[in-house]
């Protein structure tokens, strides 16, 4: 630190002696100015290095995260997924109620206005081919569909991978298909997908859709981060919106308590029931983010078989209170939230039931679990009636019947759907069905249906 003295306070009279002194003080202002200058500098260059070494750290954490997303999340997606998620009091596991704002009276009106047929024909949901009566791949809402959907306006239609060559004709097809269900019901179709990610996703796997592959569930829960599940669920639900979808055969809610199980062992989050619960909740709350309908799946349980219900009867040795200690923890939570769509497996469980019957064509599951035990007012549909765990021991009209009588709002897939829908429709005028348990399950998919064109799903 300089201290240069002011030379005017200097007393000394003597001329040399004080140009001496101003001199002197004119070197130690100089000086001053350079050190304080100096100083300036390296302060300047200080901040600048601190910033720069701050902008690496957050690069490198950014990189970080970056990389903990699933695999195939181009930059947009990603930019898209963060842009949603950057709520910092955001915390993927807690209860979020899903609001549905349809008046009673709304529903109602609609209903009284049906034919006892068309209420039937809205419990259906079919593939396109299966409408139409044919094998090859519908690609197009043709004539032959608006045909046959004017005598049997089912409820909904599902796709698989083989009805979607690419975007636009997947736009096209299902634009039309909802034009025609307009004019035909006054009501929305219900356009319905299996797109769970990884080895199940028929839309992202199929390479012509352009869409990007996301993860097995399983690897998903194995990261324990519902931030993920959060970010998936959004990621898909913007995609199958864009392409007209608006319900999702996902998340799985299965509880893998079964390491053998082959069927789920890659789509199960795991085989932690809370840690399941959690994540299904988290990618539901995603998926819904763009209107598209969750669908939690196989009631009341499939992660403890061994079996494949694709092929044949299935059995799960699970009792009712062990199911409600694990299997039934993530439906419970899909009823606290308001989730509107639980699919109904096929598997057996005789230490609930007494006996064989699949878990779809049981009242005791269906209406006894689900209605009574969980309170769920949401839709119930089955799993594909096409499986060999109902094919192999029922008619298309007897699976269609008992799966309405134990309670199922709607049938998805039934391997014959002219015989299934005029099954149900002669049980109804025969007295066998009521036509007030029809008009239930119809009161509901009428209410998701507005919902779908009212507002949003959050």
């Amino acid at each position: 630190m300089f201290n240069c003295k002011d030379p005017r306070s200097s007393a000394h009279s003597n001329p040399r002696i004080r140009r001496d002194a101003n001199r002197a003080t004119r070197v130690c202002m100089r000086r001053v100015h350079s050190f304080s200058l100096r100083n300036i500098f390296i302060s300047f260059v200080s901040v600048i290095a601190i910033i720069s070494v701050i902008s690496v750290i957050i690069f490198g954490a950014y990189k970080i995260y970056e990389n903990s997303l699933p695999s195939g999340f181009n930059a947009s997606s990603r930019e898209s997924i963060l842009s949603n998620s950057r709520d910092k009091s955001h915390n993927a596991t807690k209860k979020y109620r899903f609001r549905f704002n349809v008046s009673n009276e709304e529903v109602d009106k609609i209903l009284k206005s049906m034919t006892l047929e068309d209420k039937i024909a809205q419990m259906f949901m079919v593939t396109p081919e299966q409408l139409i009566g044919v094998k090859n791949a519908v690609t197009s809402t043709n004539r032959a569909t608006y045909k046959r959907f004017y005598a049997i306006p089912v409820g909904g239609i599902m796709y698989k991978s083989e009805n979607l060559l690419d975007p636009n004709q997947t736009k096209n097809m299902i634009s039309s298909f909802q034009s025609l269900s307009q004019s035909r019901v006054s009501l929305p179709a219900l356009i319905s997908v299996d797109e769970e990610g990884g080895t199940v996703a028929r839309v992202s796997k199929n390479h012509a859709m352009n869409v990007k592959d996301s993860p097995n569930m399983s690897d998903v829960g194995a990261s324990k981060k519902t931030i993920k599940a959060l970010q998936i669920g959004r990621y898909m639900g913007k995609y199958l919106s864009d392409l007209g979808f608006n319900v999702d055969f996902a998340p799985v809610a299965d509880v893998l308590t079964n390491p053998n199980n082959e069927l789920m062992r890659k789509r199960s989050f795991g085989s932690d029931p809370n840690l399941v619960t959690n994540m299904t909740s988290a990618f539901t709350q995603g998926l819904q983010s763009s209107n598209i309908f969750a669908t939690y799946k196989h009631f009341p349980g499939h992660g403890s078989t061994k079996e494949d219900s694709h092929k044949g009867i299935t059995i799960s040795d699970l009792n009712e209170k062990e199911l409600e200690h694990v299997d039934l923890k993530p439906f419970k939570d899909a009823s606290e939230i308001g989730v509107q769509f639980i699919m109904v497996s096929h598997v057996s469980y005789p230490k609930v039931t007494g006996d064989n019957t699949p878990a779809s064509m049981s009242e005791k599951i269906v209406t006894g679990l689900a209605r009574k035990k969980l309170k769920y007012d949401g839709v119930l549909i089955s799993d594909s009636m096409g499986m060999g765990a109902i094919t192999n021991s029922f008619s298309s009209g007897q699976a269609a019947v008992q799966g309405i009588r134990a309670g199922l709002d709607m049938l998805l897939c039934p391997q014959d759907l002219s015989v299934a829908y005029k099954s149900v429709l002669r049980a109804v005028r025969n007295g066998s069905i009521s036509e007030k348990r029809i008009d239930e399950s119809v009161r509901r998919i009428i209410r998701v249906k507005l919902h779908l064109e009212s507002s949003s799903l959050n």
